[in-house]
């Protein structure tokens, strides 16, 4: 009975592990060299436009993001890859990627976020798992509606 339970385990474990890497983020920029750089850039500022992967960016995210890449690109300079950087230079280039790697992790409308809620009467948790562009998306209809109907005028009945 033994064997059966462990093989079981494993089984379940295995299954587990592609769940979990779902919810991981790749980062979106990595600085090597300055070809592959220059084509990052310009993908990470076009999906921070209205309907792209990042388009959820606070317009203070948006600038920090920008002036980073500008920076970065700056560090560059005319050398091809970061191995030809000073140390100083590397580490700036790492901070600066890090920093705009976080912005846009946060930002990222594919990130999977999930959940482990019990259902009105149950006691039974059951895993919802939503988009974070979903979940954005959602919150602003909700505010806007919201406005919307506290703005909106009241009809009063006459309680005659």
């Amino acid at each position: 009975m033994k064997p059966v339970r462990s093989i079981a385990f494993a089984v379940a474990l295995l299954l587990a592990l592609p769940l979990s890497a779902k919810e991981k983020v790749d980062p979106a920029v990595n600085a090597s060299n300055k070809g592959a750089f220059e084509t990052v850039s310009t993908w990470v500022r076009k999906q921070m436009d209205p309907g792209g992967r990042y388009s959820y960016v606070t317009p203070d995210e948006r600038s920090k993001v920008n002036a980073r890449l500008d920076e970065m690109e700056r560090l560059f300079g005319d050398k091809t890859e970061v191995s030809q950087m000073s140390d100083a230079d590397k580490l700036a280039m790492f901070n600066k990627q890090e920093e705009v790697n976080a912005i846009l992790a946060k930002r990222d409308n594919e990130r999977l976020i999930c959940k482990n809620e019990k259902p009105i009467g149950s006691n039974i948790p059951v895993k919802t798992c939503q988009t974070a562009g979903e979940l954005e998306a959602r919150r602003r209809n909700d505010s806007q509606y919201l406005q919307r109907t506290q703005n909106s005028p009241q009809l009063r009945s006459s309680g005659g």
